[in-house]
């Protein structure tokens, strides 16, 4: 049973992209939410340069996404590495360069540093974008998301519900708040009518990067 205060420890996974600031949000959320509640987190990748490949006219998006899908071919090959932990690892080191203190997402020594803070070897980083097959693999992995409904990110999977787009935060919710909301967020993960539940973003997300000084890269 989902919601309210479970006891079982659930299975919960994420799917991102590491271009996006309101997944990291989710994700750190989730990562609060692994504190104060039974869940046990997975992190799974999701391309949105390739949702948007043949459609996005906007350059600043196609440039993000295009990032992205670098950074999530070393998360491939962080994966095949060292397994889930090392997935989510590096994530977390990934979204702290780039969305907390705006480094480029491809740029290839923020990859490598990346890396090594994540304890792997720094060298996947070019290793996994001159081979082809951890592209193959990241959208062997996409696809098999987006043939089961996934859309775009943050996508959540409670359990073996249907993937659900959300929830979507604008800051950083910690401690027993993270819980709260995991708490009404678990019952509607599995609930087999609700579908959709949304009012309009009024802030940015709350990410370094957008409050770095004029002159800085993000």
């Amino acid at each position: 049973m989902y919601g309210g205060r479970m006891t079982n420890t659930a299975d919960v996974t994420i799917h991102i992209d590491p271009a996006c600031p309101w997944a990291w949000l989710t994700s750190r959320w989730l990562a609060e939410v692994e504190k104060v509640r039974p869940i046990r987190v997975t992190t799974r990748l999701f391309d949105l340069a390739e949702v948007n490949r043949s459609s996005d006219t906007d350059e600043g998006h196609r440039r993000s996404h295009g990032a992205g899908e670098v950074a999530l071919r070393v998360l491939v090959a962080a994966r095949r590495a060292g397994g889930d932990d090392a997935v989510a690892r590096l994530y977390t080191e990934l979204g702290e360069a780039h969305h907390e203190r705006g480094e480029p997402l491809d740029d290839q020594g923020m990859l490598s540093r990346a890396l090594t803070a994540a304890g792997l070897d720094p060298g996947l980083a070019e290793a996994a974008g001159s081979n082809p097959t951890t592209l193959d693999e990241l959208l062997a992995e996409h696809r098999a998301i987006a043939e089961r409904g996934a859309f775009g990110v943050p996508t959540l999977v409670l359990g073996d519900a249907a993937p659900t787009f959300g929830p979507v935060v604008d800051t950083r919710i910690t401690g027993e708040a993270a819980g709260e909301l995991w708490d009404r967020v678990a019952w509607l993960l599995t609930t087999e009518h609700f579908y959709e539940l949304k009012r309009e973003r009024t802030r940015r997300p709350e990410i370094g990067r957008f409050t770095v000084p004029a002159g800085t890269t993000a």
